[in-house]
């Protein structure tokens, strides 16, 4: 019991300083429902905050496995449902690099915020927030079409989830 304390303590304090140390992704199993426990959600935050701090790279490896290891533990978690729906993702279109953010975003708000994780509908507004702030920053490299844009705008206008439901 001390033990598993100590690596959720660990893990907090590891993911909220944003290192850049990663786990080794491939030695994690995902494979049954006992493999989803605090360490393996440790390593989804610290997957999800590494993707969300570090600018979009098409040949960075370790945003390429950190993402891979998202959507293998959004796709197998018995603690938590993800929806992609249409229009919060419409940004996204024709770009897997926010798509993969976008779900980035949505495991390190359910993860960070277990109140609120059976709600599709904050959690679809609090990711989105997250990819806006991280378009917003430049060093992200993160080119603005049109439908991010409006979202950005809505979420200036305090109208974000009025724009996200309808």
């Amino acid at each position: 019991m001390k033990r598993l304390i100590f690596v959720i303590i660990f893990g907090l304090f590891t993911s909220s300083s944003f290192a850049q140390t990663l786990p080794d992704f491939d030695a994690i199993k995902l494979d049954k429902r006992e493999d989803f426990n605090a360490a393996a959600d440790n390593a989804a935050l610290q997957a999800s905050n590494f993707l969300l701090s570090t600018a979009l790279e098409k040949n960075n490896l370790d945003r390429l496995k950190s993402l891979e290891y998202v959507i293998k533990w959004m796709s197998g978690t018995p603690d938590y449902s993800f929806t992609l729906d249409e229009q919060a993702t419409k940004f996204a279109k024709k770009n897997d690099d926010l798509l993969g953010l976008y779900m980035a975003a949505m495991t390190k708000y359910v993860l960070e915020n277990k109140e609120d994780s059976k709600d599709q509908n904050k959690i679809k507004l609090n990711a989105v927030k997250l990819i806006i702030e991280y378009a917003k920053n430049e060093k992200n490299k993160v080119k603005l079409n049109s439908e991010l844009k409006k979202a950005i705008e809505a979420d200036n206008k305090g109208q974000l989830a009025e724009y996200l439901n309808h």
